[in-house]
């Protein structure tokens, strides 16, 4: 559970420091940050199966 608090955590901080950059830039970090998180998750759920 902790792994998720922390992913979600990086993900708001992320989304929080992406206010300060202009529209070009914030649909890139957004697109990243997605593709961060989808591939988290992914690991995570893959790691937690394989136990």
């Amino acid at each position: 559970m902790i792994k998720i608090a922390v992913i979600v955590g990086l993900i708001i901080v992320g989304l929080l420091a992406a206010k300060f950059l202009d529209e070009n830039a914030q649909k890139k970090v957004l697109i990243g940050l997605c593709v961060v998180a989808a591939l988290a998750s992914l690991g995570l759920v893959i790691s937690e199966l394989m136990r």
